[in-house]
């Protein structure tokens, strides 16, 4: 139930529901939450069942084409409050954080709706009956679902959970009911390798899993008190690639390893068309070969001459890649100097390398004193806060900014922004 705020002027419910009505139901669907909304205002006909006078009421609708809308507005019920994990996984990321960060990292959300909004991976362990008929009812699809391994034993320890959980009869139905999904493998060594990962990759093809990312486990140096996890070596990377690129040649399009474990193994990464739609790239897979794809593409509509001198910062493991787009770069402008300043993690630990998870913290650190001959610091957009300018460390693009005394262009990641941020500063 939630109470109506306003009502548009050109809803076809205008007139007959007010603000401040309760709305109960669509279609004789409980209304639980903004989907239920959404739903029933890309229907062509429907019922909004409002509470009045302490009775429910049936108002009836007919919107044929879908060409107008509901045009209603509620109160802040409606909001997706992300639902909690109940796992206890060995590798849990918000377990290993250090104290004092923004207080939405410290959540750990297991939720079907962000899964099917913005592509956050989740288990599935928290489903109740109506959940799974309200994915089904809505289509929600495609989902992206954290397996790490098909065989229950290792899954259960993996997860950190004591209750029996059938995921593959899970994913079954889902798979009739035409629902999409990818799914990921976080892979930790002596665990999930191996035979293991075998099993995994042939029996998610069987319940119908669009695509498998297989990520190496992310550790920070914070893990006092916690289960004892061994990082993936490079041994393990390249057994983890020779298994999934074996699998994909009979399977084209279904398994990836992440540009990490690539990285691990220090092997090439594959050529862009390997990835298809690069269904996996939020998880790591493909980055690099998307980055000089796009980077290619950016160039075809580059200036003919640049002069200039400008700084970037980048992790550890993004090195190599803005090292070789360096090269590309002050190879076709001579009055072109790029200063790739590489940035350890201190803050999470050095065992952390991704560009993602730098803070203004290390960058300060490690550079506060640098007195340089750049026009200006390029930073990528991946380690700022979504739709903000704060890092993971609190502060904010402005703050470290006046701590270097130098201008910071904002970049957008991908190869595109990586040309645009050097050649014209961003803009």
């Amino acid at each position: 139930m939630a109470v109506v705020t306003s009502v548009d002027e050109d809803s076809i419910l205008r007139g007959r529901i007010e603000e401040g009505d309760e709305v109960v139901a669509f279609s004789g669907r409980k209304f639980v939450d903004i989907l239920d909304y959404i739903y029933a205002d890309g229907c062509e006909k429907g019922t909004v069942t409002v509470l009045r006078d302490g009775k429910e009421v049936d108002i009836p609708y007919r919107n044929r084409g879908c060409i107008h809308t509901l045009g209603l507005s509620f109160d802040s019920s409606v909001e997706i409050v992300p639902r909690n994990c109940v796992n206890n996984c060995l590798f849990c990321f918000v377990r290993q954080l250090p104290k004092n960060l923004r207080k939405t990292l410290y959540v750990k959300d297991d939720d079907y709706r962000l899964s099917f909004i913005s592509g956050s991976y989740i288990t599935c362990t928290n489903l109740r009956e109506e959940d799974i008929e309200r994915i089904v009812f809505y289509k929600l699809s495609p989902l992206y679902i954290s397996v790490h391994a098909t065989d229950k034993a290792v899954q259960k320890r993996l997860l950190g959970i004591k209750k029996d959980f059938d995921q593959m009869s899970l994913l079954r139905r889902f798979k009739d009911a035409g629902i999409k999904f990818h799914t990921q493998i976080v892979l930790v060594k002596g665990i999930n390798d191996g035979e293991i990962l075998k099993k995994s990759l042939s029996d998610l093809t069987e319940v119908g899993a669009e695509t498998v990312a297989v990520v190496p486990v992310g550790l920070t140096g914070h893990r006092d008190g916690l289960p004892d996890v061994k990082p993936v070596d490079k041994e393990t990377a390249e057994e983890c690639i020779d298994i999934c690129e074996a699998y994909y040649k009979d399977h084209p399009g279904f398994c990836y390893c992440s540009d990490e474990m690539y990285q691990i193994a220090g092997r090439e990464i594959p050529p862009a068309e390997y990835y298809g739609n690069f269904d996996q790239i939020e998880n790591g897979v493909g980055l690099i070969a998307k980055f000089f794809q796009d980077f290619n593409e950016e160039l075809l509509y580059a200036p003919k001459a640049v002069r200039r001198t400008v700084g970037l910062f980048t992790g550890v493991s993004g090195n190599g890649t803005m090292e070789k787009a360096k090269a590309i770069l002050e190879e076709r402008y001579k009055g072109l100097h790029i200063n790739i300043y590489v940035v350890k993690n201190h803050f999470f630990g050095e065992s952390v390398t991704v560009t993602g998870l730098v803070t203004a913290t290390d960058i300060i650190e490690q550079y506060g004193d640098m007195v340089t001959k750049d026009k200006y610091y390029i930073i990528p957009s991946v380690m700022l806060k979504e739709f903000g300018n704060q890092f993971l460390d609190n502060m904010t693009v402005e703050e470290l900014s006046e701590k270097l005394n130098k201008k910071i262009v904002v970049i957008p990641a991908g190869g595109d922004g990586f040309v645009r941020g050097v050649l014209y500063g961003g803009k």
